[in-house]
């Protein structure tokens, strides 16, 4: 499953209502005297390390999936395949709990509030207004609004730490990606749907080989015709299964590497070939696509200084052997090697040799034109300053989109929710290894 875990959160924030008042309805029905009889009967499905799952628990969420799947017009042709499903989402549900709290993650009552304002908003109701038709719909269905708000900020809290924040970003990664949006001269977001069959994480030549041939299954029945978000209900084992493979609207640039170039030839309403990663094989279908605009492009050059401290500076006679350094230097190697040769300056003069990425703009007048002429590796002649002699060195020189400081934030999101999109599905599977799960 691809992941882009503040839009899913908030997108489930918003069903928050609807999904109350389908519980309000099941409640009505657990209230009648077959289901009360039933009620007595209730046993455990599932523990998940010390905490159990109930069959009423169960057949509730079964009823609330059941009732998401018919609003988007997708039938349940297999019940026992979609209560797999099911019990297997709350697994997961409760894995993640778990974990949060034991390292201690919390959700303030100002969070909770904060949503639950956003949804009054959405709804054009108050906060008052809200809480009375939540409570008229089911009992305390206000209070049991704001557990699940707050379970689904804590597991988003959860995911921002143990995947998000793991995913780095590099300053190249960064230009790639504004530059991407440059040539293409837009910025596409596509809507995928998802199925996979998922390896254990040491798997064995048999089990590969057997999820392999149920992949091959599945594409040839999404190639005679069968629906693909019934069958990713059915035998996906995403994290969005239940929502019929669904991974929403995604920008390009967050569609996980290994799914990006199998669906770069696809038309809408088309699905990829088979595709492997660590976490098992992958069907992907092209749901939709939709475009809008972009940025503006220019040079800049990475420079290093190095100052030789001098007393005594004739602008017009530069010694012979930094002259002789600077026309040898090649590498940022050679340029690292001043710091052995002169090591009686103060570290303090050459402390920030680093100048970072810079336009010309950013850089002295007087040079500016020997700098934009120059190649990459190489320094200038040696500078006379009031200091002594400063040595500029070349390292790189790149194109890159005049971006602000929201496009450079919104192109780090988007690249780390891509790395997220990649380890997301592997990362719940090794939850799950690690825990003690039993199938009643």
């Amino acid at each position: 499953m691809a992941l882009r875990m503040t839009k899913l959160i908030q997108n489930s924030l918003k069903k928050t209502l609807q999904m109350l008042a389908l519980s309000a309805s099941f409640a009505t029905i657990v209230a009648s005297p077959t289901a009360s009889a039933e009620q007595l009967l209730d046993k455990v499905v599932a523990v998940v390390n010390d905490q159990i799952i109930l069959k009423s628990q169960l057949d509730s969420k079964m009823f609330e999936q059941a009732q998401s799947l018919k609003a988007q017009n997708i039938p349940i042709s297999d019940t026992a395949a979609l209560r797999s499903q099911v019990l297997d989402s709350l697994i997961f549900e409760i894995l993640q709990e778990q974990r949060a709290k034991m390292i201690g993650i919390h959700v303030s009552d100002d969070e909770i509030n904060n949503q639950l304002q956003a949804i009054a908003q959405e709804n054009k109701l108050s906060l008052y207004e809200l809480r009375n038709r939540l409570n008229i719909e089911m009992a305390n269905g206000f209070e049991k609004a704001r557990e699940r708000i707050e379970k689904q900020i804590l597991i988003q809290k959860l995911r921002e730490r143990e995947i998000l924040s793991q995913a780095q970003v590099t300053e190249n990664e960064i230009q790639n990606y504004l530059k991407r949006q440059k040539l293409a001269n837009n910025n596409t977001q596509i809507r995928l749907g998802h199925i996979l069959i998922a390896l254990p994480e040491s798997a064995t030549a048999q089990q590969r080989e057997q999820a392999l041939n149920t992949a091959k299954q599945l594409k040839q029945r999404i190639e005679n015709g069968e629906d693909f978000n019934q069958l990713a209900v059915r035998h996906s084992d995403g994290a969005r299964a239940l929502q019929g493979g669904d991974l929403g609207w995604m920008n390009e640039q967050e569609v996980p590497t290994f799914f990006a170039d199998a669906i770069v030839d696809l038309s809408v309403g088309q699905s990829s070939a088979i595709i492997e990663s660590p976490s098992g094989f992958h069907l992907i279908k092209l749901m939709d696509k939709q475009s809008s605009g972009a940025g503006n492009e220019q040079v800049q050059y990475h420079l290093y200084r190095f100052i030789v401290l001098s007393d005594k500076v004739d602008r017009m006679n530069t010694p012979q052997q930094l002259l002789d350094i600077t026309q040898s230097m090649d590498s940022i190697q050679d340029f690292q090697k001043l710091f052995e040769r002169y090591p009686d300056i103060p570290k303090e003069v050459n402390a920030e040799s680093d100048l970072g990425w810079r336009t010309l703009d950013r850089i002295p007048p007087v040079i500016q034109n020997d700098v934009a002429k120059m190649g990459a590796k190489n320094a200038l002649p040696p500078l006379a300053t009031d200091q002594g002699w400063m040595i500029l060195y070349l390292d790189d020189v790149r194109k890159t989109t005049d971006a602000s400081d929201q496009e450079r934030k919104e192109a780090i999101q988007a690249i780390r929710s891509r790395k997220a999109n990649e380890m997301f599905d592997l990362w719940l599977r090794r939850l799950r290894d690690e825990a003690y799960v039993q199938i009643k």
